[in-house]
């Protein structure tokens, strides 16, 4: 057993001492330290408005005034500028048992039955009453709610 393992440990030498040699030998660049001649024209636009501040896209007016706004027309406007993650938690009927594979087959049932009509949410069990949502859009928060709606009361 010995003798084989010999040509081998030998022939892993051989090419690791090889391929030592070629590392060391290669040529290495030289970059100086005066760097006064070198010609920076790689700035773009989006490099010269890096850290602007942005519009919020509604135009450079003022601010809708909230306080006489019809609760649709509120919602609307809050909602329009949420564009990031939103979770929530939704509370199932209570009164009736359930097994922790219940809950978790009526999250996972949501989750697939929302992500046929394109939102990204994802039902997760929380206890045996109670099931919490996230999703990565916070705009499809009126989907989710008009969805749930519709499966809980039909």
């Amino acid at each position: 057993m010995a003798r084989v393992a010999w040509p081998g440990a030998l022939a892993a030498v051989f090419i690791l001492c090889a391929a030592a040699e070629v590392a060391l030998g290669a040529k290495r660049v030289a970059i100086p330290d005066d760097l006064r001649d070198v010609v920076d024209d790689e700035e773009d636009d989006e490099w010269r408005n890096w850290g602007a501040s942005h519009s919020r896209g509604r135009g450079d007016g003022p601010p809708p005034d909230l306080s006489r706004m019809d609760p649709d027309a509120l919602q609307a406007e809050l909602l329009r500028g949420q564009t990031g993650p939103s979770f929530g938690f939704v509370k199932l009927r209570p009164g009736t048992p359930r097994s922790r594979e219940d809950v978790m087959g009526i999250a996972t049932r949501w989750t697939n039955v929302l992500r046929t009509g394109s939102v990204e949410a994802k039902f997760v069990a929380v206890d045996f009453g109670t099931l919490m949502f996230t999703m990565e859009k916070g705009r499809d928060i009126l989907e989710v709610e008009a969805s749930l709606d519709q499966m809980c009361n039909s």
